[in-house]
């Protein structure tokens, strides 16, 4: 998922802040992984919030929408002629997998915001708060502007140059934070076989022995 806003020099200008302030063998990569995280929180944090309130909705039966889905799944299957397919056992998986998935999402969820809710500077921190996770997106352009204007819990705005800067410098800033405490671990990068040569960024789940 790509930002309104992702020059194309954009990881390598990042890189720069996070080689200055952090390591110096920091890998773009994480970078790269970070800003996707961050373009796509709203988006799994939706899954997670919409996964949260339909287990909490229990119809008269006891069974939640998902349980029911699940059921009415296996009741189609069963019309069908497959003497083969193992129709319980497909719903169990579909149902943990679907499970798993959420827990990963939540997992990262969490990590993110807190990464983003602890950023120190007032300006970078609304900047990641308007861009990123709050709970209203703005688009570049008005970011920029509803910073340069200031509000109520910053005492001066700042220009379309300096809120750039900080931009990326917070951004470098969660990319250290998410590589120390694991939470870019369940970032890939696939340069497989049918990939363009950047490769395409995705979440993955640990194995047991990695977890």
């Amino acid at each position: 998922m790509e930002s309104d806003f992702n020059p194309r020099n954009d990881v390598e200008l990042i890189s720069k802040v996070y080689q200055v302030q952090f390591f110096e063998d920091a890998d773009t990569e994480d970078i790269r992984k970070t800003i996707w995280l961050l373009n796509i929180y709203r988006t799994i944090k939706g899954l997670v919030d919409s996964y949260e309130f339909v287990l909490n909705q229990k119809s008269q039966n006891g069974l939640n929408e998902f349980d029911m889905s699940g059921l009415e799944g296996a009741v189609k299957r069963l019309s069908t002629s497959d003497p083969v397919s193992n129709l319980p056992a497909n719903v169990l998986i579909a149902k943990e997998a679907r499970h798993n998935n959420y827990l990963l999402y939540k997992q990262i969820t969490e990590a993110v915001a807190h990464a983003a809710n602890n950023v120190k500077d007032p300006h970078e921190n609304k900047i990641v708060q308007l861009l990123f996770v709050g709970d209203k997106k703005f688009r570049y352009k008005d970011a920029v502007e509803y910073m340069r204007r200031g509000y109520k819990t910053v005492a001066y705005g700042i220009e379309a140059t300096t809120f750039a800067e900080k931009r990326r410098k917070v951004i470098a800033s969660l990319a250290n934070t998410l590589l120390f405490n694991g939470t870019l671990d369940f970032v890939t990068i696939d340069y497989g076989r049918g990939r363009n040569k950047e490769g395409e960024i995705g979440l993955r789940q640990l194995s047991n022995c990695e977890g």
